[in-house]
């Protein structure tokens, strides 16, 4: 990460100057642009070869040749026009070809204005050993890629952003939007540059990432996906007539009748065995690479391997800190950490509200130890919290609703997979009806089943108390989630109960931070006095 800046109020000499992405951002940009059109090239040209045609893979090879050429244009001329500079009042970047309808446009970017500098690279990007840093400035909706700085090597985009938190600094104490005295000048009034390093460093390396990985699977999901993609890739090999379902049908139906339900059940096991490999190996990539930094101003959080992440994020930003646990983690007493955040207090159309990941991997039992090296103003509240639970009428109201949910739920998901690609495969193979019922059925009682055991499971954990400065609730089934919430974040706490609890006295909890609604925020059946004692808690004193 970054090191300590050079001494003096100006930019090192590799930041100095009017300086533009690296030359090979040509190429990366190409081929972003060429991917997409190269896709719908194979995809046209897929029939002619699975009819037998090898010289439509020529024919490919050729299209994208002169696709990749003809974005090489438009591609090296954004490049040439794009520039940007550090100066004294602020980062300045400029786009715009300058002639025609491509007006010349420049933004200047305060060094007191920016408040966070996130790194990312997409794959090709990260390919070709690249970076695209994002400065928020409170008004990032309404500035778009002007605010960004794309095609840094990974040590200027690391110098950069340390310079940038330097200058930002220095104006922030002088009161000044540059970034301190003119060049030759000196102030004895104006702070020395501190040395950047961080504070405290969490990296996920070895057995750790592999369990991180592999407790995090997520089966049923990359199942469902997995199947899509089968019958849309079977469908379109019928329609190429690359394969005759509709003349083997009877022949297959008569073969495997016998061990029909055997060989559904077999299919969906091994499609969910399938789909957690599939899983496991996109967790490893997030997860890969991940590191936590931990500096006097700011918290920096980098992952990932094919497509890199790094987000900056100011503490005063935070609103709430939840704690995720999956079914197996909670088994083996792990969690994941994230933090939800918001444009600071005042600013309108900044950064957008969302989840940050702090930590993939961490015992519960080092969790507030790992929030008092990151946000501190988290640690401690979960050793000194008392807790509430509900009671029987939440379990009997939970039951109730997941089984009245199940029909439902089963026709939703029933409908999805019938509109992405089911009926187009009956239509040209009407054997494989029977086997589908059969696996239909046997995944809605599984549905069922976890419907029950989710709604058993929440209410059997569902906690709520607080402290004299903190909101925690614990929420969730299968997936647990403990979210600590300041109370000076809430901006809303609302009680609510349908005509059914107030007959059986329980009620609703809602809040609400500056960042929206979240999983977690809500918690139903809430014993009405300690609902009520939860409001009276969170009502400003006088």
């Amino acid at each position: 990460m970054s090191g300590a800046p050079n001494e003096g109020d100006n930019a090192p000499a590799p930041l100095s100057g009017v300086r533009r992405a690296n030359p090979l951002s040509v190429l990366v940009e190409a081929l972003k642009m060429a991917s997409g059109l190269v896709t719908l090239a194979a995809f046209g040209l897929a029939p002619d070869f699975f009819a037998g045609d090898l010289g439509s893979l020529a024919k490919l090879a050729l299209a994208a040749v002169v696709i990749f050429a003809a974005c090489l244009l438009p591609s090296f001329a954004v490049w040439r026009a794009r520039t940007w500079e550090l100066a004294e009042d602020g980062l300045r970047v400029c786009w715009g070809l300058g002639w025609g309808p491509f007006s010349r446009h420049s933004i200047t970017l305060p060094y007191d204005h920016i408040h966070t500098v996130s790194m990312g690279s997409t794959l090709f990007e990260r390919v070709a050993g690249l970076v695209t840093l994002d400065l928020d400035t409170g008004a990032a909706s309404a500035e778009g890629d002007s605010s960004k700085v794309y095609g840094l090597r990974e040590t200027d985009a690391e110098a950069l952003r340390a310079e940038l938190f330097r200058r930002r600094g220095v104006a922030s104490a002088t009161g000044e939007k540059g970034a301190g005295p003119a060049e030759g000048e000196k102030d004895a009034a104006a702070p020395a540059p501190v040395e950047d390093r961080p504070l405290a460093v969490f990296t996920l390396e070895g057995r750790d990432l592999l369990l991180a990985a592999a407790s995090q699977v997520s089966a049923g999901g990359q199942a469902v996906a997995l199947v899509v993609l089968l019958v849309n890739w079977l469908n379109n090999l019928i329609e190429w007539g690359a394969l005759d379902l509709e003349g083997a049908g009877d022949e297959l139906v008569a073969a495997a009748t016998p061990a029909l339900v055997p060989l559904v059940v077999g299919f969906v096991v091994a499609v969910l065995l399938l789909g957690a490999a599939v899983s496991f190996v996109v967790n490893l990539v997030r997860y890969g690479g991940y590191r936590v930094e931990r500096h006097a101003d700011r918290v920096v959080v980098e992952h990932g391997l094919l497509t890199r992440s790094s987000r900056t994020l100011a503490e005063g930003r935070v609103q709430f800190v939840a704690v995720r646990q999956g079914i197996i983690r909670q088994l083996i007493g792990y969690a994941e950490v994230n933090a939800w955040v918001v444009a600071a207090p005042g600013e309108t159309g900044g950064e957008p509200s969302g989840s940050v990941l702090l930590h993939p991997f961490i015992r519960m039992g080092e969790v507030d130890g790992f929030l008092a090296e990151v946000l501190p103003d988290y640690a401690g509240v979960l050793g000194r919290v008392e807790l509430g639970h509900l009671g029987p009428v939440a379990r009997r109201r939970a039951v109730v609703r997941a089984a009245i949910w199940w029909p439902l739920a089963a026709a939703i998901n029933a409908g999805a997979l019938w509109i992405f690609g089911f009926s187009g495969l009956l239509e040209s193979a009407a054997w494989l009806l029977r086997p589908l019922l059969v696996a239909a059925a046997v995944l809605s009682v599984a549905l069922l089943v976890g419907l029950v055991v989710n709604a058993l499971r929440a209410c059997r954990y569902a906690r709520f108390g607080h402290t004299a400065r903190e909101l925690v609730l614990v929420t969730g089934g299968l997936t647990r989630q403990t979210i600590i919430a300041p109370r000076a974040r809430l901006q809303r706490m609302e009680l609510s109960a349908n005509p059914f609890q107030r007959r059986a006295g329980v009620a609703s909890l809602s809040v609400r931070t500056a960042a929206g609604t979240a999983d977690g925020l809500e918690l139903r059946d809430l014993p009405a006095d300690a609902a009520s004692e939860l409001l009276a808690w969170f009502r400003p004193r006088g």
